[in-house]
């Protein structure tokens, strides 16, 4: 494959994994717990992480360790247990779609708090993003994963 080629197919397939996790996070909730599905999703992704960046790991200086773990805490650990709950009571697609302003609000917040001025490629790349998942409002998972919604 040529090199843009594999990048879009790479692409496709993190949208596919990252858009699934909502409806499986769901469907998982009918036997499991919100805070059991937090706690494999941290454990699991945190095997998977620690296999591939051993090597790294040592190569970074202790001061910023402290920005690592409250990156890691911020972005990674609390929202697996916060979409779990949150899915106790609203749909996964409007789960998806709520997480999907997640870059809109970076690029407002960037220019409103800290004057970090966004690129226009970078702004039509969230534009054309949010309007995607608007436009999908879950429905592509839906259809990928009908057989599977089946069991309730």
């Amino acid at each position: 494959m040529k090199k843009v080629n594999i990048k879009w197919f790479y692409l496709i397939i993190l949208s596919i994994i990252w858009g699934s996790s909502f409806i499986l996070i769901k469907k998982s909730l009918i036997g499991l717990t919100p805070y059991q599905i937090g706690s494999l999703r941290n454990v699991l992704s945190g095997i998977i992480l620690i296999a591939f960046a051993c090597k790294g790991l040592k190569k970074i200086d202790k001061i910023k360790w402290k920005w690592i773990i409250i990156s890691g805490l911020l972005g990674s650990f609390f929202p697996a247990f916060l979409f779990a709950i949150a899915e106790t009571e609203i749909d996964s697609s409007v789960t998806s779609i709520l997480n999907s302003l997640v870059p809109l609000n970076t690029v407002l917040m960037g220019a409103a708090i800290f004057k970090i001025a966004s690129t226009k490629r970078q702004v039509i790349g969230v534009i054309i993003g949010f309007v995607g998942s608007m436009a999908s409002g879950g429905e592509i998972r839906t259809i990928l994963f009908l057989n599977f919604a089946k069991c309730d």
